[in-house]
């Protein structure tokens, strides 16, 4: 069992930790939000907030070898009136900038969190 695994989970006024295993328990909750609409929200460990996309979350799928998978269909039309999509870099916690060979790839790491963004349209020429 690995060192993520031993952890107890973090606990606050809003959090509950969950006391099943955690990839049992993981599969349980998102297998049953399929199909809802959701925000994904990455976050640093010292709190502040990286990223956020919405969508809706597609079914569990075997399509990323070993990795649980569900994908997330992303809302065009989401109001940002609850989740604004977006990058937040916040440049005091910032310790890390690469950009891959060719410019289409860049990574950026702040408190701890590393934040890999791929070009997906064609590079200018």
């Amino acid at each position: 069992m690995s060192d993520v695994k031993r952890a107890v989970p973090a606990t606050n006024s809003y959090c509950r930790a969950m006391g099943r295993e955690l990839g049992a328990e993981l599969v349980d909750v998102l297998d049953r939000w399929r199909g809802r609409h959701i925000a994904v929200r990455i976050v640093a460990r010292t709190a502040e907030l990286v990223a956020v996309f919405s969508g809706e979350l597609g079914g569990r799928s075997a399509a990323k070898g070993s990795s649980l998978f569900w994908p997330v269909e992303l809302d065009r039309a989401a109001t940002p009136k609850l989740e604004q999509p977006g990058i937040y870099a916040h440049p005091e916690l910032l310790s890390d900038l690469r950009v891959h060979s060719g410019g289409f790839v860049i990574e950026f790491t702040q408190a701890g969190v590393t934040v890999n963004l791929r070009r997906l349209d064609a590079p200018a020429q």
